[in-house]
């Protein structure tokens, strides 16, 4: 009987132990799953950014320069709202950042593709399912230059991201002579970020591949008093640089010269009538191409009809004579239009920066008379490459 007794004592405690461990063991599985809903599983904001082609560093007014594109895409259905962008040196993580631009300044350099981007001053909203270019241009002192790679640290409505991480390009620049001689050349779209800046802006898509080959082109023009011409507008001959004598910036191989298209009658917007019809073999007017022994290639475009003293497969040396600047193709007035790009193909390839051996600017920065040694004109700079200099 006593041990009928211990046996059920003994039978009564394991079942109190278990129900008890059982109901801890519901509690606990409540509790975690209590926990799972207060804190639900979410993605991060499902924003894709990244750089196509990686920028090389150039010198200019004793500043570095990096001109690139960012891409951004919304792989969500809901909007992302952009709050800041900031470029680190991926090996200074701690020293802060390069350069940083909030909503208001990224208004002015993104261009979007599809519906418009920023909605009110100081926001900046991408759609689900939105994409848009940001036109970065980073500006630094010597002692900022990246020594290898840089990232971008994302500031949006959401989380921050850090993404899009790149090598930059510290390689020898190609040194070249100046396209032209003289003084007061002003660099007419040049490397810069302005809004209207057609260079700058200059995205192309062909053969399904997106490119800007015209992100450090120039559009060298004479002007005096502020003026590219004296007298009648629709004159060529009222321009100050039409006629004015061209050169090889190194030597090198021509590839490619087209002769033969007429100048047109300077106007612009509606008053510009090209004398032959814009396609895309003669967009670029009259034209020379330099196959250069860095394996970049130098593009001379809308050149005075009859002036081209070279022809394809001519050898030429640096500072040699090639042609005379006109207004054929499509431009608008007469002037240089001067690009160094990584393709022989007009348009295809990407531009690239490279640096003059030297120059003066037009007033000279900060009262300085000093010589600008192996650097790269801004845009709207006014250029002396006289050759007393």
């Amino acid at each position: 009987m006593k041990r009928f007794v211990h046996l059920a004592i003994i039978s009564i405690g394991l079942i109190f132990v278990f129900t008890k461990s059982e109901n801890l063991m519901a509690q606990s599985s409540n509790s975690d799953y209590k926990h799972d809903t207060v804190k639900p599983f979410s993605w991060p904001p499902q924003l894709e950014a990244r750089v196509p082609y990686e920028p090389t560093v150039f010198p200019s007014s004793q500043q570095f320069y990096l001109f690139y594109e960012l891409y951004l895409t919304n792989f969500s259905s809901s909007p992302i709202q952009l709050e800041r962008i900031e470029v680190v040196d991926a090996d200074k993580k701690e020293a802060g950042s390069i350069a940083t631009f909030d909503a208001r300044q990224l208004q002015a350099m993104m261009t979007s593709l599809g519906e418009t981007v920023s909605d009110s001053p100081g926001k900046l909203t991408i759609a689900g399912g939105q994409s848009a270019i940001v036109f970065m241009e980073v500006t630094m002192d010597r002692n900022m230059l990246p020594h290898n790679s840089i990232f971008h640290r994302l500031s949006t409505d959401k989380e921050t991201l850090n993404c899009a991480i790149i090598k930059t390009k510290q390689t020898n620049l190609p040194l070249f002579g100046a396209p032209v001689k003289g003084s007061e050349w002003l660099a007419a779209d040049g490397p810069g970020n302005d809004e209207s800046n057609h260079h700058r802006r200059g995205i192309i898509i062909l053969d399904g591949l997106a490119t800007d080959s015209r992100r450090c082109a120039i559009d060298w023009k004479k002007v005096k008093d502020g003026a590219s011409y004296s007298g009648d507008s629709r004159n060529v001959n009222a321009y100050y640089c039409y006629g004015e004598p061209v050169y090889a910036v190194a030597d090198g191989r021509v590839i490619g010269a087209k002769d033969g298209l007429p100048d047109n009658i300077p106007g612009h917007g509606d008053a510009f009538h090209p004398a032959v019809p814009i396609t895309f073999e003669t967009i670029a007017g009259n034209s020379i191409i330099i196959e250069l022994d860095n394996s970049h290639f130098a593009y001379y475009l809308h050149l005075q009809p009859g002036s081209l003293l070279v022809k394809p497969g001519d050898r030429v040396k640096k500072g040699q004579l090639l042609a005379r600047i006109g207004a054929s193709g499509d431009a608008r007035e007469p002037h240089l239009h001067f690009e160094v790009t990584t393709s022989s193909t007009f348009l295809f390839g990407e531009g690239v920066p490279y640096i003059i051996d030297r120059y003066r600017l037009i007033p000279a920065k900060n009262g300085s008379t000093d010589m600008h040694i192996h650097e790269l004109p801004l845009n709207r700079e006014l250029v002396d490459f006289e050759d007393k200099l």
